[in-house]
């Protein structure tokens, strides 16, 4: 991921996540993949043994002219063409229990931030609803970053709406795009420090992260909320996350 003022990167670890893969040894071609639009571009960045651990950031990528500040590392088992009109679904490896791990996050000259970075393609017709309690006081700078990456290369805009979750007023409306890591300055928004943010976009699903940086650069920090679903245990998660929604969609617009 890109954002304005820091360094992006991502960490790939060949490293099998249980006992029963341990024996795999295979080379793996990584690949970055990056839309215009149209078609996902390939660039191949070399190949990948097991034990191996690499790393990337946008200091040695260069993102293109189109860039939606968002690049997609793959590993592939196979030679991919230098234009796909879809992000490859073959499975690499063969068991993702638990998941192979990536870490990707920011940095600065004087500290970086991360979280575990798997991403499997979010629909291209969905929404977001998240609240959002991350906003830090005092000499830190705020921001929201939105992650979303779709099967399809089509980069589409909506709104993201900011409200009062209390008073349900409307505060402030933005823009994101599909296939994008879109930056939203949280302080020109201006939450008081007691109200909690209710944050929706009826039209553009995404991983939404809480991005705070100190002004003196000394100190990062970063973390994501999760979806309602995350929290059921048992049952129709999906229709529990369905039905919340519903409700407070119904509520805020």
């Amino acid at each position: 991921m890109s954002t304005p003022g820091l360094t992006g990167f991502l960490d790939l670890l060949y490293l099998p996540p249980n006992n029963w893969e341990s024996s795999r040894s295979r080379e793996v071609t990584l690949y970055s993949l990056e839309t215009n639009g149209d078609v996902w571009k390939t660039q191949e960045l070399g190949t990948m043994k097991r034990g191996e651990i690499r790393r990337f950031s946008t200091r040695d990528i260069n993102f293109g002219p189109t860039s939606s500040s968002l690049k997609l590392l793959y590993p592939s088992s196979r030679t991919l063409p230098s234009e796909l009109k879809s992000v490859p679904e073959e499975p690499t490896f063969t068991t993702r229990i638990p998941e192979w791990r990536a870490t990707t996050g920011f940095l600065s000259e004087f500290a970086q931030t991360s979280y575990q970075g798997e991403l499997f393609p979010l629909p291209s017709k969905a929404s977001l609803l998240t609240f959002h309690p991350f906003i830090q006081y005092g000499s830190v700078k705020n921001k929201l970053v939105v992650l979303n990456a779709t099967k399809s290369p089509e980069i589409t805009t909506g709104r993201i709406l900011f409200f009062n979750s209390s008073t349900r007023e409307l505060i402030a409306e933005r823009t994101i795009s599909t296939n994008s890591a879109n930056t939203i300055d949280l302080d020109e928004i201006g939450y008081g420090e007691t109200e909690l943010p209710a944050i929706i976009s009826p039209d553009v699903a995404g991983i939404p992260f809480g991005l705070g940086i100190f002004e003196d650069g000394q100190m990062l920090s970063m973390e994501h909320t999760h979806p309602p679903a995350s929290f059921v245990l048992f049952g129709d998660r999906f229709g529990v996350q369905g039905s919340i929604k519903k409700r407070w969609f119904s509520r805020l617009l």
